[in-house]
């Protein structure tokens, strides 16, 4: 006695075009981004770009990437209203970032970066902003175009590791920043040491006073925020 199986069409197809069938559904599927989903980030991240600017020049940079509790401090006293804001050594911009979130518009950022590829990023990223790519204490005010020749920065914001420059070039950084900045400007410095970074005999120099305003214990590693201004 024979018996005969009636199987469907779908289950009759040779094996390999079933494979092909699946295959096809699944990259599809893969293809697909779900609605509001994120587009994937272009470029590598910023914590690997700032580990691969730390290892070509340690002494430049200070750190791979500031956490973003650091860089609510710093950034924790800036009035949107008050003016332009002078940003030294932003880096991957982290600060800058939370200077936008503050509300500080695009178009009122001035970024001082002396690292030429971190410079084109930070233009890529920042298309209104003003990117300096020089060193900060080499900034003058020629170099501020038009826009800023009236609007004088009102605060500066430094991410900048002091402690490896030398006394000198500190100097020079601090006292070129304030000579750009309109009367009253406060510059905000970060450091991971529990001292302020602007040793006395150059505030005293350039008669400037320093006061911490924040200890941020949840970076890596933590940190001290200061707010240096003129006597």
């Amino acid at each position: 006695m024979k018996l005969k199986l009636k199987l469907k069409p779908a289950l009759t197809q040779k094996p390999r075009e079933m494979v092909n069938k699946v295959t096809t559904a699944v990259r599809r599927k893969v293809r697909r981004r779900p609605h509001g989903a994120k587009p994937k980030r272009k470029g590598p991240p910023e914590a690997l770009v700032g580990f691969g600017r730390f290892v070509a020049n340690p002494r430049r940079f200070g750190g791979f990437v500031s956490g973003p509790a650091l860089a609510a401090a710093i950034t924790a006293e800036i009035d949107p209203a008050a003016g332009p804001v002078l940003e030294l050594g932003p880096g991957t911009g982290v600060f800058t970032r939370a200077l936008l979130a503050r509300g500080v518009a695009e178009a009122d950022l001035i970024l001082v970066e002396a690292d030429p590829k971190l410079a084109a990023r930070l233009q890529s990223a920042f298309p209104q902003a003003l990117v300096l790519a020089c060193k900060a204490g080499s900034v003058t005010a020629t170099m501020l175009q038009g826009r800023f020749a009236e609007r004088r920065p009102a605060a500066v914001v430094s991410g900048l590791p002091l402690l490896n420059f030398h006394g000198d070039e500190v100097e020079s950084i601090i006292a070129a920043a304030f000579a750009l900045c309109a009367p009253g400007a406060a510059l905000y410095q970060f450091t991971y040491a529990p001292r302020c970074p602007v040793r006395d005999h150059i505030k005293a120099r350039l008669g400037l006073v320093a006061r911490r305003t924040a200890r941020v214990w949840r970076n890596v590693p933590p940190a001290f925020v200061y707010r240096i201004e003129t006597c």
